[in-house]
């Protein structure tokens, strides 16, 4: 029988498998890869992750293989515009992800993931952002905290200057989609006011002041 309790295998281990047709750019592809060097050589690749178990032993290979696991699956759930780990909703919201998630997602079980992030934390690659929202003065409701990674991740493995380049990127692309999205709302109440000032009634002049104002101010933004 191989491997251990968990199902870890030294020579075998697992890594983070992105799940069919999910398309991201090819620099967060290229940094999951890249952090898998950190499982064979740990304490030149990534030396604070490696002591983050408070040891100055080597961190144990199930636990690096839960780490690079973890770690990949936030890399695939990045913004890069942000460095924010999460999923970006229809109504502008953005929405963390959360531990059972990144469990399934890593393939592994719950309590390891949640330990690989306490290393991930400890080492300075992410920071975890707790959200809550007060129902009364005594309960609280929680959400999937927003985690961020560290822009010193990518310059660790000489990619700091294209993550700029990319972060730069994917902002003119939002601003681009929030400027189109403006336009369209706009078009829209713009056809509702001239629809209403073209079916209107007689003696209706102050409600058509009143539109053709919300027009000009319209026009004017």
């Amino acid at each position: 029988m191989e491997g251990n309790s968990c199902g870890h295998i030294p020579n075998k281990p697992r890594w983070f498998d992105p799940p069919p047709k999910h398309t991201r750019p090819k620099i967060i592809s290229k940094i999951i890869d890249e952090v898998q060097q950190y499982y064979v050589d740990p304490t030149s690749i990534i030396p604070s992750l490696n002591l983050a178990n408070g040891s100055n032993r080597q961190q144990r290979s199930e636990r690096r293989e839960a780490c690079v696991s973890v770690l990949g699956c936030l890399l695939h759930y990045l913004d890069l515009a942000s460095l924010r780990v999460g999923i970006p909703q229809q109504d502008k919201s953005f929405n963390g992800i959360s531990m059972p998630f990144i469990a399934e997602k890593a393939c592994l079980t719950l309590k390891r993931s949640e330990r690989a992030i306490k290393d991930l934390v400890s080492s300075g690659l992410i920071t975890v952002h707790p959200l809550c929202e007060k129902l009364s003065d005594t309960v609280y409701k929680g959400y999937a905290a927003i985690r961020t990674i560290s822009k010193k991740l990518f310059t660790l493995f000489g990619m700091g200057g294209r993550l700029k380049f990319e972060r730069e990127k994917a902002s003119a692309r939002q601003r681009k989609h929030s400027r189109k999205e403006e336009l369209k709302g706009k078009a829209k109440v713009e056809l509702l006011v001239e629809g209403i000032m073209t079916n209107r009634s007689p003696g209706e002049d102050g409600r058509t002041r009143e539109l053709k104002n919300i027009k000009e101010i319209l026009n004017s933004s």
